[in-house]
């Protein structure tokens, strides 16, 4: 069967958008890949070590580039909200983080965050 020339178009038209939907979900991040990427910094975090190791920053960093739109950004306040609070993150620390690492975060990782001020 031959397809009409509209039906071919429509048709690329909608790959293409399932493309585009597909390529801005490629770089997000979910709640367990997030607190995977800062399992190096539990130590830090609540209190066992004093020391900030290379691989904590390393994942904040990275992570750090990953949340970029604003329901993105809620989403991981809560989630890293929730991680904090279920690890006894110390609050101090967690606010100490970023400048140790050398990182803008626009997300705390503290119990306490208010997310829905982001």
């Amino acid at each position: 069967m031959k397809m009409s020339c509209k039906k071919m178009v429509s048709c690329v038209i909608i790959g293409i958008m399932v493309l585009a939907l597909v390529a801005s979900h490629a770089n997000a991040i979910t709640c367990t890949e997030a607190v995977s990427t800062l399992i190096p910094c539990k130590d830090y975090l609540v209190g066992i070590s004093d020391v900030v190791s290379v691989p904590c920053c390393t994942g904040a960093s990275a992570l750090n580039g990953k949340v970029k739109t604003k329901p993105e950004l809620k989403s991981m306040c809560e989630c890293l909200k929730q991680a904090a609070a279920a690890l006894h993150v110390i609050p101090e620390r967690a606010k100490n983080l970023p400048g140790i690492c050398k990182i803008t975060t626009p997300v705390p990782i503290d119990p306490n965050a208010d997310c829905n001020s982001i």
